[in-house]
């Protein structure tokens, strides 16, 4: 049997991506991007979402591609905009099945398992971009670029501490049935959590970032880019409620495995697989 450091230690290197799956990935993305390239030549494309940030979990289900459209002339709605780019994947591949439409963006689905969302947008003349939102007609002001820049700043300020606990955070979430929180928004809260390298063991590190964001998710969340809406615009004072019940269950656990490792460790080995699901093991295969 591991000791709890080791699983821990384990679950960290199993959430990232082997060096065969970023190949993969990296072909997969590169397809698409490519037919950008071909069909809008004028555009600018880069990936964004967390596989842009380095923050993508193990399964990765999809890919964020950014592509930035000049502005039209007259006007379009988000809806035009979407179906506009979704009709140069149908020139390129007239055999395939279409792009599926989604709210921001658009869904290529490939046999991996992986699929590449196509984020279409317009550079907005005060600074970052406006992307479609197909249920309200409205145009979003936002920034990967941004986002990037300011989650690669916290994980420096953090001496490279921060992004492999982000990637447990949202491990944990994603073993929640009924959490509120969505993705980026827990991680957008992960930013401001260490202004100086966090000292510890990595227990001791993921029990003071539950306690950051137990009180941080009380506060509003704003982009990270300060554009547009905040993260957290969909989240009211019982999924606040929630989400704060969430992180102090898990900051207990937490607590309790990081002082049981020694004396019991069966024991924190057993609260440890509760707050991170199967991909938590106590021993090798």
């Amino acid at each position: 049997m591991w000791t709890v450091e080791q699983a821990m230690q384990r679950l960290v290197e199993e959430l990232e991506l082997t060096p065969d799956e970023v190949e993969k990935v990296k072909r997969q993305h590169g397809v698409v991007r490519e037919v950008l390239r071909k069909r809008l030549s004028s555009a600018e494309e880069f990936l964004s979402g967390s596989y842009g940030r380095g923050t993508a979990l193990r399964p990765l289900h999809d890919v964020d591609v950014f592509v930035v459209i000049p502005p039209p002339r007259g006007s379009r709605t988000p809806d035009d905009l979407l179906r506009e780019v979704r009709q140069v994947f149908k020139a390129e591949w007239p055999e395939r099945e279409l792009p599926v439409l989604q709210r921001h963006s658009l869904r290529i689905d490939f046999s991996s398992g992986i699929s590449v969302d196509i984020v279409p947008a317009f550079a907005h003349e005060q600074g970052g971009y406006l992307i479609p939102q197909r249920d309200t007609g409205a145009w979003i002001r936002t920034d990967p670029k941004a986002h990037q820049e300011v989650c690669a700043q916290a994980d420096r300020l953090a001496q490279g501490r921060l992004n492999p606990l982000i990637k447990l955070v949202k491990q944990w979430n994603r073993a929640r049935d009924n959490s509120p929180l969505r993705s980026f928004h827990l991680e957008a809260m992960c930013y401001s959590a260490f202004p100086t390298p966090p000292e510890g063991s990595l227990l001791e590190r993921l029990e003071r970032l539950l306690r950051h964001l137990s009180e941080r998710v009380m506060q509003t969340c704003r982009d990270p880019a300060k554009l547009g809406v905040a993260v957290d615009a969909r989240m009211d004072s019982g999924d606040r409620e929630a989400a704060r019940n969430l992180f102090q269950n898990a900051i207990r656990e937490v607590h309790l495995a990081s002082q049981e490792r020694t004396s019991n460790p069966e024991l924190a080995h057993q609260r440890l697989s509760k707050l991170f699901g199967p991909g938590y093991r106590k021993r090798g295969p």
